[in-house]
């Protein structure tokens, strides 16, 4: 049953002029893909943080009738994370391009393709007992009867989504496709174009420039009060046949709506000895954009081992940084999703983030075999008992055997023993045995 306030809806738009995104004022769904590699988008529009996402779940039945007989359910929670007013959380059931989601987590629930209700759910608890607030839904059939209707036969199309938008009686859904070369970007029916929820700034927010006292003074004008550009991707160890001199890379996004000047900004690079290289005059990143800086243009060679990258404004502060990695393998790509730094096999310069999670290494692999065959073997030790002689000791070891001489001397000295305690005894026995004797002889 729902018990939150139902959100007007209206079935979905067909236009070739794109209607702009937009989501209620809750921790919306914002888009969804129910075929192919599926997919949720939902933005916290409740005009605060989040402090703990947890605190939600998704609640995803396999009918558009939630209520309807013999209908199954399924629930997942979200990640144990803060979500910024205004960010994002990508749920998938594969990898793909983050395009600066805060949050990015597996999609555990799994979609229906004819028909479905999905609705996002807040628990908490009170005085009365838990309480189960549903804040935001959307239902989806091939018939008239839901939020999304009318499943069009094209949404079998593994690039087929929906994106949700305002308009004057509450909010409704837009089909469009995933652009096959920016996954950042939706293509609606006409050739429209639109660009969703999934672009906005990853997380953490970036340093906004131009606040930093007399150093500001450096930066150039166009720059003051945007939004620091973001070290979106380190490409420390290309993959053969590519080369550490020409085709290591260092990515920035600009998250901004206006262009941004790099003009005698700074990329340093390394951790106990560093490298830096100014922008030169005339640097510029479009808007929203993902741009790869080579090591054949800027002269940086990444460590392979122990390194860090960070973008530092004309007069020396640093706005923005990677976590210190470790170790790159061949074609690894150092990028930031789930609120952390990690190690992603797909590497996408001048694109948005794909997060591919590398293989465990054959010694992981072999350390955790090795550890399951000793608890496999430990496990067999104990569940079959060693047999031990009844004069072995606690500890499961034999004893030794006793000597024949020694066991013969003991036997001996028990029957001394004996014959002194019971002498007493021995006597009346010997005396009336004696008497018996004399009788029967004088009977005799």
């Amino acid at each position: 049953m729902l018990l939150g306030v139902i959100l007007p809806f209206k079935s979905v738009l067909s236009a070739t002029t794109p209607p702009v995104p937009a989501v209620p004022l809750t921790l919306a769904v914002s888009e969804i893909k129910v075929t192919g590699d599926e997919f949720i988008i939902l933005r916290n529009n409740t005009g605060k943080d989040i402090a703990d996402l947890s605190g939600y779940w998704l609640d995803d039945f396999n009918s558009n009738q939630p209520l309807g007989s013999g209908v199954s359910r399924s629930t997942q929670q979200l990640p144990a994370t803060k979500l910024a007013n205004g960010q994002t959380v990508l749920l998938s059931s594969s990898g793909m391009a983050v395009c600066g989601a805060a949050v990015v987590s597996k999609l555990s629930v799994s979609l229906t393709d004819s028909a479905g209700f999905l609705q996002v759910v807040q628990i908490s608890q009170t005085s009365l007992g838990v309480m189960q607030v549903p804040v935001d839904y959307v239902s989806w059939s091939s018939g008239a009867d839901s939020i999304i209707s009318n499943l069009p036969s094209t949404t079998k199309d593994p690039k087929a989504a929906y994106y949700r938008y305002a308009n004057s009686t509450g909010y409704a859904w837009q089909l469009a496709d995933l652009d096959t070369t920016n996954p950042c970007q939706l293509n609606v029916a006409g050739g429209a174009t639109v660009s969703t929820g999934l672009t906005q700034p990853i997380s953490p927010v970036p340093s906004v420039v131009g606040i930093s006292g007399n150093n500001s003074l450096n930066i150039p004008s166009d720059d003051v009060g945007l939004a620091a550009p973001q070290i979106s991707e380190v490409l420390p160890n290309p993959a053969s046949p590519q080369i550490d001199a020409d085709d290591e890379f260092i990515e920035l996004y600009n998250s901004n709506n206006n262009s941004f000047n790099l003009s005698g900004f700074i990329l340093q690079v390394g951790t106990t000895t560093v490298h830096k290289y100014s922008f030169p005059d005339g640097t510029h990143m479009d808007p929203h954009q993902f741009m790869a800086f080579y090591s054949s243009d800027t002269g940086l060679s990444l460590s392979n081992t122990d390194g860090q990258v960070k973008l530092l404004e004309p007069g020396g502060n640093v706005l923005g940084q990677t976590d210190e990695y470790t170790s790159a393998k061949d074609g690894y790509a150092w990028v930031p999703a789930d609120g952390l730094w990690q190690w992603t096999t797909t590497p996408t310069a001048n694109a948005a983030n794909i997060i591919t999670t590398p293989p465990l290494s054959k010694s992981a692999v072999k350390s955790a075999t090795t550890t399951k065959s000793a608890k496999s073997s430990k496990a067999k030790t104990k569940a079959t008992p060693i047999k031990t002689s009844s004069n072995s000791f606690s500890s499961g070891t034999p004893a030794s055997s006793l000597h024949p001489a020694i066991l013969a001397g003991i036997g001996s000295l028990a029957v001394i023993y004996a014959l002194y305690e019971y002498r007493n005894d021995l006597a009346n026995q010997l005396y009336k045995f004696r008497r018996n004797r004399d009788s029967r002889r004088i009977a005799g």
